[in-house]
């Protein structure tokens, strides 16, 4: 496996994982929330590291989504590549999410058991231990 590839996708309550697209807007919010809180950060960027479709379907079944529902459907690859209104099935949608990682409808966060998608920076604040000296999020 080469250093580009993630393995098995580990939990572990003082790790702050972030997957995110560098062309997201939130998520380059969301990384500045994230460097405040005292939780190791693992930040991946999907443009550099490549995610297999069985570590996408782990992902969607801890969000307890479809793997389609992870898509911006409104993206320039898919209007272009698919249709206006594609719909998915789900190796479809994992093959997308594999090879066009760009198309991630919103940063994903994960701490622990717990895993959220990052829909505004606020969001981040669910993962912040209560017995923890994380920097209060606005």
């Amino acid at each position: 496996m080469s250093n580009k590839d993630m393995g098995v996708i580990a939990k572990n309550d003082r790790e702050l994982k972030l997957y995110y697209h560098p062309d997201s807007r939130i998520a380059k919010q969301s990384i500045a929330i994230a460097e405040a809180t005292k939780a190791q950060k693992v930040l991946i960027n999907l443009n550099e590291i490549k995610l297999t479709e069985t570590q996408w379907a782990e992902l969607s079944r801890l969000l307890k989504k479809q793997p389609s529902e992870l898509i911006n459907t409104d993206h320039p690859f898919i209007k272009k590549t698919l249709s206006d209104h594609p719909n998915l099935e789900e190796n479809q949608a994992l093959k997308v999410l594999a090879k066009n990682p760009e198309v991630l409808m919103h940063p994903i966060a994960m701490r622990g058991e717990k895993i959220i998608e990052v829909k505004g920076i606020n969001d981040l604040m669910s993962l912040q231990e209560n017995d923890s000296k994380d920097a209060k999020l606005p």
